[in-house]
């Protein structure tokens, strides 16, 4: 059988979905993409067997048909092509041929029936919400994910829905995010998910790209389901129990100090060209209405200070100096409050001095 499309038409989708594609899998149909015409659309499917990704786009009425195609080679070939070029594809039983201009390939492609597919979601939960928002909540809190941690729950996001709210929280056990939004939401009961690592990445993509002003999420005890306008992901999710985070926060905020976001910023990350490798270990030293800062390292030191107001208590504390970077990096209001533990044991909180929407927990290092 033959179909012609143009570069365009097929290599925005495949853009979309080639993500999830690995390079060495055991099952080789799944180093494939799926790509169907039917109804005057072409969707692309790509998966791992743990993530889905579908994508469609409207093309000009065409026989229905499916086949499988090698996605690295094929994104390789679209990618060194103008958008407006014509290909046409030969589709045969093991082979498919691309021909354009004077140039053609031959690639080997499987039974489009034999493609992988995760199971169709029974019983979900449906969850309604604005695309910017659901970005902005992943964004500002999957930083703080785990990563390749023997505790699989601690290596995802996760993802709790009640009637009244929304909460993605990502922690790797020594740092915990918290995004939090009041909404009403439709649900019979609590529901809460984690999702992997992976699948967080991928999901991020396609809010970025997406133009909704609105997405689907559907929840369901062993699958998370994003429905946009042309892009569809499913994941299988993480099996486990996430840590309370509610129990982390500290509750005692006597030690309270108000400081100006940038400044602080600004000089953590000067003070980070010294910091020790092993450790990324920074010292700050509260004492009369400033912080002091200090790193070192075997290159040399850095002494930086940042001054603040109605706080004269002596406390020495040390952080992971790249954790504290990057909750700066994503408060955009001018002050934070940054709410100091009285002891290693104890943990720190930093939010906005605006509101709560996102507060980042950090423990102190043993020193």
């Amino acid at each position: 059988m033959n179909i012609q499309l143009t570069v365009k038409e097929i290599l925005e989708p495949l853009q979309t979905v080639i993500g999830v594609v690995e390079k060495r899998q055991s099952l080789p149909i799944v180093s494939h993409v799926l790509i169907q015409i039917k109804d005057e659309n072409l969707t692309l499917i790509t998966t791992d067997m743990e993530i889905e990704l579908r994508a469609t786009t409207k093309i000009k009425p065409q026989k229905d048909v499916s086949w499988t195609i090698y996605a690295k080679d094929l994104i390789d070939i679209l990618r060194k092509l103008k958008e407006d070029t014509a290909i046409e594809f030969i589709i045969e039983k093991t082979k498919v041929y691309i021909k354009t201009n004077n140039n053609s390939f031959e690639l080997n492609t499987f039974d489009a029936e034999d493609f992988p597919s995760l199971p169709k979601i029974k019983d979900s939960e449906i969850i309604h919400i604005n695309r910017l928002v659901l970005n902005e909540l992943i964004k500002k809190t999957s930083f703080s994910m785990g990563n390749q941690d023997i505790r699989a729950y601690l290596n995802g996001l996760y993802f709790e829905a009640t009637q009244d709210n929304i909460a993605v929280v990502a922690t790797d056990g020594h740092r915990l995010a918290i995004g939090k939004i009041k909404q009403t939401n439709e649900l019979t009961d609590k529901k809460n998910v984690i999702l992997p690592r992976k699948a967080v990445m991928e999901l991020t993509k396609i809010l970025e790209k997406d133009e909704n002003k609105e997405v689907d999420i559907h929840l369901s005890d062993n699958y998370f389901y994003l429905v946009s306008d042309n892009t569809t992901i499913i994941s299988r999710l993480i099996d486990g129990n996430f840590p309370n985070y509610s129990q982390v926060i500290p509750t005692d905020c006597e030690n309270t100090v108000v400081i100006e976001r940038q400044n602080f910023l600004d000089n953590l990350q000067q003070a980070s060209i010294f910091v020790e490798e092993r450790t990324k270990g920074v010292k700050l030293s509260f004492k009369d209405n400033q912080i002091n800062i200090f790193t070192h390292s075997e290159r040399g030191q850095a002494k930086t200070k940042v001054d603040i107001d109605n706080f004269d208590k002596e406390i020495d504390i040390t952080f992971n100096i790249h954790y504290l970077i990057s909750i700066l990096e994503n408060i955009q209001t001018d002050n934070i409050n940054m709410v100091i533990p009285n002891g290693e044991s104890q943990s720190c909180l930093i939010s906005s001095a605006d509101d709560d929407t996102y507060q980042y927990v950090v423990m102190p290092m043993r020193v």
